[in-house]
């Protein structure tokens, strides 16, 4: 399964809270990556391996959690960060993805 990223780049702008990424952010804690222009990160094919919502779950919460839940579970925090930022249309996008994973 494939986490469903609508390439809002919210995660991105806070990747300064996020102890392994912190080194890589500018004074405003967004990734230094980000294309803030198109919300793309510039080095995707390389990127974190803490950005890959794949390989963590496979490497650190497969055991804990389906994969369905994990993906849940990263969509919600996808869907307060657009919340906090004033996205509406994201966050209905997000509620979306989110109900169907609810069925």
């Amino acid at each position: 399964m494939n986490f469903p990223c609508i390439r809002c780049g919210e995660c991105c702008r806070y990747a300064g809270e996020v102890p392994q990424l912190a080194p890589r952010t500018d004074a405003d804690g967004v990734c230094l990556y980000l294309n803030k222009r198109t919300n793309r990160c510039t080095l995707y094919a390389t990127r974190p391996k803490v950005c890959n919502v794949s390989y963590m779950y496979q490497h650190y919460f497969k055991d804990q959690m389906t994969e369905r839940e994990f993906i849940q579970k990263n969509l919600q925090v996808c869907c307060h960060l657009n919340q906090v930022a004033g996205k509406r249309d994201n966050v209905e996008k997000l509620e979306k993805l989110l109900e169907t994973l609810d069925q």
